[in-house]
């Protein structure tokens, strides 16, 4: 499990000094708190913990003396830099059902010289803590052309300790011949070497 250290946020800087000075603001909310913790994490622990982990995730954040269980929910990013502006996390306790995400991994991409449409990126599911489901991982190497794979025909849809909170049929990845395209340069110069 994922670790991160953090400081309550001081509550007088504005944001946008806090992200300047090297900081990220992020919260920590859920039903069984009295109210969201307000915390303040360095960017470079932030960027460490995102390079493994993505949103679906659960951790251990440490404020004080104080250890949370979280969820990593959320995530934003200035527009146009994409700079990390803000986290989110939910706290979670084992006897409480939580809506999470699964991220989808393509494997074997490489192999399948088609045209893969990937259509999801994450798959939202409601479970128990001790059901999370990080990632669902879909082998490319056996998807021919015209074959495609719905929420429904993973394995994960079958499993009675998660609810998948999007419909059945909603696809995820399809796969359509490689077409080589002509461009209208090489259509003129065919047509000019005809005359």
């Amino acid at each position: 499990m994922y670790s991160l250290i953090a400081k309550r946020r001081d509550t007088s800087m504005k944001a946008k000094q806090l992200r300047r000075e090297g900081i990220i603001p992020a919260s920590i909310y859920g039903r069984n708190l009295k109210e969201s913790i307000h915390i303040q994490i360095p960017l470079t622990d932030v960027n460490r913990f995102l390079s493994k982990a993505s949103k679906g995730n659960t951790l251990t954040i440490e404020i004080d003396d104080n250890k949370y269980n979280v969820l990593f929910k959320e995530i934003t990013h200035q527009p146009v830099s994409q700079q990390v502006e803000q986290l989110e996390f939910q706290h979670i306790v084992a006897d409480e059902t939580v809506n999470s995400v699964m991220k989808v991994i393509l494997a074997n991409r490489e192999k399948n010289q088609n045209l893969v449409q990937q259509h999801l990126g994450e798959i939202p599911y409601n479970a128990l803590p001790r059901h999370f489901i990080q990632e669902v991982t879909i082998d490319l190497d056996e998807i021919k052309v015209g074959d495609s794979v719905k929420v429904g025909d993973l394995d994960i849809a079958k499993n009675e300790n998660i609810k998948i909170t999007i419909p059945e049929d909603t696809m995820i990845v399809s796969v359509v011949e490689l077409k080589r395209v002509v461009l209208q340069e090489d259509k003129d110069a065919k047509a000019g070497n005809e005359e």
